[in-house]
């Protein structure tokens, strides 16, 4: 309603017409689709506004079924985008490298002090691709009644980057115990200043996935969630996203989001050798079709009691500032994972460059 509003005042808002085609669906002749493409005729309009206005086009005709139009808007807000941030996969590629340097076999070693160092917080990190189903699964965790869900948070890579800024410069790959411990001091500091009285508190920011060797390291007995989902079901789902987050930057480009998924795919392969038993995987698609039982295994993981309000998730009223703010309010629902398979005409590059996954 307040998006409706913003637009009455300021029919050319951009901003507020992107906002809106999010949390709409879209029927024939709708004003808004005809209006929103009056604006994106406009010579004068910004480059910004030419990136809302086409994603907001992409999902009011993926709402009408129009593939054709879809793919246009969609292509258009995607190139804009990626000339934007100017991203290039060789900086991902490098990260992994890096991380592989940091953490091997040999580097890795038993931190007796810090397996039995107790504390009153006990973190979940879930982690895993964006638009895997890691929003879902922290509503399902967050839903019980010993557990605070705090959301993305960018806490453990901000205690992390100056250790490794530091070693990057001296050209040292060879960690320390007390910086692991510094990381487990600076972390659960900024975890008690949240207002909860709970204990147990989810960590949901999905590029954790790239610090895992780092967090294993501060925190032995960690709880791990990693989310799997159907290669294509996720890409595409980034593919047709425009993320507020201007970090999320391999996401506008089909060869950009095969590549990097190789290397997550890559890095979370060489996680669970160095790791082994330490990580939990757990399937987006076995979770639509098996709530009940998979949500059991997921509290067991986390050595939570049963707690049946986690079956009502989408009853949660906590705030969620994901991209899926929406699907965490609706009940478990199946076949997202499929629906990809409507645009498969169009999708064959992606298709093909995700063969290998």
């Amino acid at each position: 309603e307040n998006f409706k509003i913003a637009i009455d005042v300021l029919p050319g808002f951009a901003s507020a017409h992107h906002n809106l085609s999010g949390v709409k669906t879209y029927s024939k002749k709708d004003s808004q689709v005809i209006y929103m493409e009056s604006l994106l005729a406009n010579n004068e309009l910004s480059g910004q506004d030419k990136i809302y206005l086409s994603f907001a086009l992409a999902k009011a005709n993926e709402d009408l079924g129009n593939h054709k139009e879809l793919f246009k808007h969609l292509h258009n807000g995607n190139e804009l985008r990626k000339k934007q941030l100017n991203y290039s996969i060789a900086k991902s590629e490098g990260h992994n490298e890096m991380m592989k340097l940091f953490f091997n076999a040999k580097s890795i070693k038993k931190n007796k002090k810090l397996e039995t160092d107790s504390s009153s917080i006990r973190p979940i990190f879930i982690v895993g691709m964006l638009r895997s189903g890691t929003s879902l699964v922290e509503q399902i965790i967050s839903s019980h009644g010993e557990v605070y869900g705090a959301g993305e948070l960018k806490n453990f890579n901000n205690s992390i980057i100056p250790i490794i800024k530091k070693h990057l410069a001296e050209e040292n790959f060879s960690l320390i115990e007390d910086e692991f411990k510094l990381i487990r001091e600076e972390y659960l500091s900024s975890l008690s200043m949240i207002n909860t009285n709970a204990n147990v508190i989810t960590d949901k920011f999905p590029l954790n996935f790239r610090s895992i060797g780092f967090i294993l390291s501060a925190f032995p007995q960690a709880k791990i969630v990693h989310l799997k989902r159907d290669a294509m079901a996720t890409c595409w789902s980034i593919y047709k996203t425009n993320f507020n987050n201007k970090s999320i930057k391999y996401s506008y480009n089909i060869d950009d989001i095969a590549g990097y998924y190789g290397l997550y795919v890559d890095l979370m392969d060489f996680w669970h050798q160095l790791f082994p038993g330490k990580i939990y995987d757990m399937c987006y698609e076995d979770l639509t079709t098996n709530q009940e039982e998979e949500t059991r295994k997921l509290l067991q993981y986390c050595e939570l009691d049963w707690d049946e309000n986690c079956l009502s998730f989408h009853k949660n009223k906590r705030a969620v500032n994901t991209a899926s703010l929406l699907q965490v309010r609706e009940k478990m629902y199946q076949g997202s994972s499929e629906a990809w398979k409507k645009h498969e005409a169009y999708l064959k590059p992606l298709i093909k460059a995700l063969s290998a996954y």
